[in-house]
Parts: structure tokens; sequence; C-alpha cells
């Protein structure tokens, strides 16, 4: 028992090895961060990607072309698929793309117009079941975008907007993204279609 008393200090005093364990620890944390730099620095790829994919997609479905058998919408999809690379995955659920047709291009976002005067309204300034309101996209219902979904006719104005969510892999990435560990892309053009003959579709 006196020989391993002895020993002790010289075993606590020992730093053999010493490297190998402060490098397992420190490289972990290295790791984990270099990481989670490529990663985000991948998201901005993406992002740059589907921005670039949305003025090529917006500026095919302006000229009203769509060969046979398919439709511009399609063809607005296969473009932004080819053009990310295969970084925005669009059959994803995340993944949505609306096209939607405004009347001018300052009411691109507005509601329909409601009237909330009395005897139907209250003068709250928010519309409320039961009052008047013109339906501008038809669809049989007041909404608070008066976007009709469409890739629209000759000479409409076309809002494009893809939303897709990035999926987060690393623990320090995460912190960037929601709560399901992802971070939102998104990107919107707005063209005026040209002002096609009969034969666009």
């Amino acid at each position: 028992m006196l020989r391993l008393r002895n020993r002790l200090p010289k075993w606590w005093a020992c730093t053999k090895g010493a490297t190998v364990v402060e490098f397992a620890i420190v490289s972990s944390l290295l790791f984990l961060l270099m990481f989670s730099v490529v990663e985000l620095s991948m998201h901005s790829l993406a992002k740059v990607l589907l921005e670039g994919s949305m003025r090529e997609a917006s500026r095919y479905g302006s000229t009203g072309y769509a060969p046979k058998g398919s439709s511009r919408e399609d063809n607005i999809r296969a473009i932004i698929d080819d053009r990310t690379l295969g970084l925005v995955n669009i059959s994803d659920p995340s993944f949505k793309l609306d096209v939607l047709v405004y009347p001018s291009f300052e009411e691109i976002g507005a509601p329909e117009p409601f009237n909330d005067e009395p005897p139907l309204g209250n003068l709250n300034g928010i519309y409320d079941v039961g009052e008047e309101y013109t339906d501008v996209n038809g669809n049989g219902q007041w909404d608070d975008d008066m976007g009709l979904s469409s890739a629209g006719g000759p000479g409409d104005i076309v809002l494009y907007t893809v939303r897709y969510d990035w999926p987060l892999l690393s623990y320090l990435a995460t912190l960037f993204g929601g709560p399901e560990g992802k971070l939102p892309l998104k990107a919107s053009m707005v063209v005026r279609n040209e002002p096609w003959g009969t034969g666009g579709t």
C-alpha cells in the first residue's frame, strides 16, 4: 500500500498521451464547426441557384410556349429542377411553387376589394363573412390575396414564387434553422407576359 502511494504522484504527473486526448476533444469541435460552415455555404449556394432558376423559369413562362404533351407549369418546374443542380428537391413536400396572375403591378399581394360600410359592414377594416366583395380571381370566395392561380395569358402580370425548406444535418447549423432543423429558401419574380398571338398556350 505504501508503494502504491509513493507511485501515485509520479503517475499523476505523467503527461504521456495528453496530446492525443486534447486533440480528440478539440478536433471533434473543429470538425463540427467546419461541417456547419460547409453546410451553411451550401444553403447559400442553393439560394443563389434558386433565384437564378426563377429568372429562367419566369422568362420561359412569359413566352406562352409549351411543347405538345406538356404544360407551361410542368416546364417551369423542370427548369427549376435543372437549374438548381439537384440541391432543391422539387418532389419534397416542402417545395411549393405558386404562379399567380394579377390585374396590375400595384395589386400584387393585395386582398380582394370588399365593402366594409353598413349595413352589411361594420367599419372594422377587415373582411367579415357576409360583407360584399369583388371576386377578382373568380374562385367563389373572398381571398386575402387576389392572385389567380395561373401562368396567365398574353400581356398578363404574373408573380412566380417558390419556397423550399433546406434540411440541416449539423448541430451548429440547426441553431440558425427553425424548430425542425430546417432553413427556408424563397425566391420570387414578377414578369409581364409577352403579347403572343393565338398560337400561345
